[in-house]
């Protein structure tokens, strides 16, 4: 009876932590690098270019693991060697790569020397929870960066939208009061159309009394000579 239910918990324990490593964005596997194909821990990151990754990644290295990254331009890995600390009571070598996954996605691979062997969960299995505790926060920092970044942006952009609000507000005063203006320069036209209407029919109202007064001084011009003293 003992034994079956020791056989169920481990059981439970061991769906409790395939679980976990489901959910855990730390992927473990082997892969190549400068000394051949070795154990290693993957983090991929959406949202977030190499760049980004490979400058939060040095600090972050530095921070944790006391890795003061250099780059072998050789094989392109960032290394810091001579490290110690819970990762193994030996000192221990960090290698790493950050590769672009694509345009806007990238993934940091870590590979720990231990010197006899490459750190792996089968053989190390409390060091390789750390590390990959360790590099879930890394996980979270860089996605918290990244949400941040579109925090910003979108704030930005919300900011670009007000002033093109503002603008558009501004455009359509300047409008209205346009508006106003032609209004009045139209009401002051009307009203000068019919001042200037008014003033034609006086004109041709003088017009024709100086046509009268016209003649009638032909008329005298024409009597001068039967005028009499």
């Amino acid at each position: 009876m003992i034994h079956q239910k020791l056989t169920i918990f481990f059981a439970a324990l061991m769906l409790c932590f395939q679980a976990i490593a489901q959910t855990s964005p730390v992927r473990e596997m082997d892969k190549t690098m400068s000394f051949g194909t070795r154990p290693c821990f993957r983090v991929e990151f959406r949202g977030a270019d190499d760049n980004l990754v490979a400058d939060m990644w040095k600090k972050f290295a530095k921070d944790r693991f006391s890795a003061k990254l250099k780059k072998d331009k050789k094989s392109g890995e960032w290394f810091a060697a001579k490290l110690s600390g819970s990762v193994s009571p030996n000192e221990y070598t960090l290698r790493s790569t950050v590769e672009e996954i694509n345009k806007n996605d990238a993934a940091l691979n870590v590979w720990f020397d231990l010197g006899s062997s490459f750190l792996n969960r089968r053989e190390h299995g409390q060091s390789a929870d750390e590390v990959v505790s360790a590099l879930t926060d890394f996980y979270i920092e860089v996605r918290r960066e990244v949400v941040a970044r579109e925090l910003k942006d979108a704030e930005k952009k919300m900011k670009d939208l007000e002033n093109a609000k503002r603008k558009l507000e501004k455009e359509n005063d300047n409008f209205h009061k346009d508006i106003e203006e032609y209004n009045a320069k139209i009401k002051k036209a009307e009203e000068d159309i019919k001042k200037n209407e008014q003033d034609q029919n006086s004109n041709v109202a003088d017009q024709e009394a100086q046509r009268r007064m016209i003649e009638e001084i032909r008329i005298r011009l024409q009597n001068v000579g039967n005028e009499k003293n």
